[in-house]
């Protein structure tokens, strides 16, 4: 790497700073506070400690680290389909690095794994940097036909599902738009063709290789399957929370259990694709306002679980991954130094 490039990666890595989530921690606190209001603090505070914490915390959390492994499975099967080998131990540091851009607007900050990748073994930025897009497409496809599955089973009133189809049919289209060629050759192409995007134009080329490996139909297909049963296990860390939040107890297989699994599904899926199209950062404020409302109004939780429930999960689902992002972030910035003293 050249010290143009070493300059350039750290300018790049500087959107990774103190002050970015300071803010975030800012925004979600005043959200939180605005949730605990809404369901009355000292009612919220007692359902919150009315959860055996000593065991439900690692439970979530080992749910959410399984959504990370399954969702790595899909970010190697993507890098293979793009002729990028990584070992194990350098793409998985990748991956979860990421997610200490998970905060920014529609998760798009962690196109930074393909600065990351570049610096392990060269490998242009405009051919990675495009997979966070197939990465999302196909989340927001997997959580789309989790809210399906749970509308129809668990739920089945209101006509909240529309809303739900018709962003999977938008999402489905850019999907399809996006695998084609023709796009890149006839659309793209004339818009980086002129004006400031002719910058970019040199790079299109890498742009359209990775999208039509990405999304064509059998990587589409394959992806999203793959996606399910990850975004699935946030599902679950909803579903054990209404269920001891309600007095059930620990969730079991019983009839009226696996239904509130159903509607856990739906209410989590919904609110994640509500979240993720607002392109707020990290959904904060839509991702809230949505799970509290459904959980009140279709599920019949009073406000001060549905409040409980809904602190609780974005806790774990939103910053876990937050915290292990940055873990594997300063691993993945050790051992990129340690390679560049190696080549000097």
């Amino acid at each position: 790497m050249t010290a143009g490039d070493e300059i350039s990666s750290k300018n790049e890595r500087s959107m990774i700073s103190a002050q970015r989530v300071i803010v975030f921690v800012i925004v979600s606190v005043l959200v939180f506070a605005a949730v605990g209001l809404y369901g009355q603090l000292d009612a919220v505070a007692a359902a919150l400690a009315s959860i055996p914490w000593w065991w439900v915390l690692p439970a979530m959390m080992a749910l959410s680290f399984f959504n990370y492994l399954m969702r790595y499975v899909k970010w190697q099967y993507f890098l293979h389909r793009i002729d990028v080998n990584l070992t194990n131990r350098d793409s998985f540091s990748v991956f979860l690095a990421g997610f200490t851009l998970t905060t920014t607007p529609g998760k798009i900050g962690e196109a930074i794994k393909g600065y990351f990748i570049r610096d392990i073994d060269g490998t242009p930025i405009a051919r990675t940097v495009p997979v966070v897009v197939s990465e999302r497409v196909t989340d927001l496809l997997a959580l789309v036909l989790l809210a399906m599955i749970g509308f129809g089973i668990g739920v089945n009133t209101g006509d909240q599902l529309l809303t739900v189809l018709m962003l999977g049919g938008v999402i489905l289209v850019a999907a399809i738009v996006l695998s084609q060629k023709t796009f890149y050759r006839k659309v793209l192409k004339r818009l980086t063709s002129i004006g400031p995007l002719k910058r970019f134009k040199d790079h299109i080329d890498d742009v359209e290789f990775t999208m039509t490996q990405t999304l064509g139909p059998k990587p589409l297909t394959l992806s999203t399957s793959v996606s399910i049963p990850g975004w699935f296990m946030e599902c679950l860390e909803l579903w054990l929370l209404l269920s001891l939040l309600s007095g059930a107890g620990i969730p079991s297989l019983s009839a009226a259990s696996l239904i509130l699994l159903l509607q856990a599904t739906f209410v989590h899926a919904t609110a994640s694709i509500i979240g993720a199209v607002s392109f707020l950062p990290g959904g904060v404020g839509t991702y809230e306002v949505t799970s509290v409302l459904l959980i009140t109004l279709l599920l019949g939780f009073t406000p001060d679980l549905a409040s409980a429930a809904t602190i609780l999960i974005r806790v774990v689902t939103l910053w876990f991954s937050v915290i292990v992002g940055f873990i594997a972030f300063g691993i993945v910035t050790r051992r990129t130094s340690k390679r560049h003293k190696t080549s000097e």
